[in-house]
Order: structure tokens, then sequence, then C-alpha cells
């Protein structure tokens, strides 16, 4: 067993803080929006000082980095699962279910357009998602180009990666249109969908 000293406690600790932040703001942003969502307001939704606060982030477009950094991990953690898969389509298909269900989340998919509408409002925020972007991109077309046979041109490789995750875009948006979407029956058409573009 790993010893606990106070040189590790206080990164976890920070973490810890910072995650606390990155909660309230989620939640800040997706009820008031980016610019609704004041450094007090921030504060009182994190039970923390504006002065705590900018001890972690130095202003909310750092926290917005932060949350699509976070995002991005969890994203690059799925893919790194179907890295060494010997039946690459097939387990991303099977593994649709997750993604599916992390967009018809009412709560995530009202966060992750309140980010794309400032991104398409500020440079600097548009920056920090279109960076997060790339890299799935590649990290995508990676596994994709892996599991063709024969391999995919660049134009067409990238044609699929950006048409598969324009599905997904979209349906975060659908899931805030109709909150009463039929998953399963959704969930069997995706596959359908995913395994037509996968075999194009």
């Amino acid at each position: 067993m790993t010893e606990r000293t106070p040189q590790t406690i206080e990164p976890e600790r920070a973490q810890l803080r910072r995650n606390q932040v990155l909660d309230a703001a989620s939640a800040c942003f997706r009820r008031l929006g980016f610019h609704g969502c004041s450094m007090a307001l921030l504060a009182k939704e994190s039970a923390m000082s504006v002065g705590h606060i900018y001890h972690y982030f130095e202003n909310k477009e750092a926290i917005i980095d932060a949350i699509v950094t976070r995002d991005l991990s969890d994203s690059m953690d799925e893919i790194d699962q179907l890295r060494y898969s010997e039946h690459l389509h097939e387990d991303m298909i099977e593994g649709l279910d997750k993604p599916i269900d992390r967009c018809l989340n009412p709560e995530n998919a009202a966060l992750q357009c309140e980010i794309l509408a400032e991104a398409a409002r500020n440079p600097n925020v548009a920056t920090i998602v279109q960076s997060a972007h790339a890299q799935v991109l590649e990290q995508v077309s990676e596994l994709l180009q892996h599991g063709s046979n024969p391999a995919l041109s660049p134009e067409r490789l990238g044609a699929k990666v950006e048409i598969i995750g324009a599905l997904f875009d979209g349906l975060m948006v659908q899931a805030i249109r109709n909150p009463q979407i039929n998953r399963d029956a959704l969930l069997t058409i995706y596959r359908s969908t995913i395994r037509h573009i996968l075999e194009q």
C-alpha cells in the first residue's frame, strides 16, 4: 500500500477543489448560460469564495477549458479501450450505449450546446473546442483506418469520422427538442447506421 504523504495529499485536495468548481460551473452554465453565470454565482454554487476559485482558474474561459479537457480525457479513455480490439468495428457498434446515453442526458446536452454557442461568439473558446475536436478526430481516424481493409483515402476517412461525429452532435440537439425520445429504438437504428458508414 502506497503511503499518503503531505506531498501526495495536497495535489489530491487541489484536484478535488478543481472538480468542485467544474461541477458547479457545469450546473451554473446549464441553467444561466456562460455570461449569466457570474463569478459570484459560481462561488455560491461551489460553496467557495471568488478568491478561492481564482486560485485554481484564471477566468471563466479557463474553466471551460478544464471542462472540455475533462470530457476529452473521458473520450480518449473510451478510444483507448478499443485500440487493441481484434473485432474493432463490432466492438465499436456494440459499445454505442455509453456515448448515446451521454448524448441523451439532458444536462450534458445543455452544457455542450452552451459551450458550442460560446465558441461561436468567442475566438478563445472556439480554439479550445476546435483543439479538443482535432484530438478526437485524429484518434478516431486511426481506429477506423486500423479496422479498414483496404485502407481508406484521407478524404474518405475524414468524411466518415465527421459524419459519425455529426450524428452524435445532432443527437444532443434532439435530446433537448424531444426529451421523450425512445432510446432503445434509437440505439437499434444507430447501430445499423454506424455499421453502414464503417463498411462503406
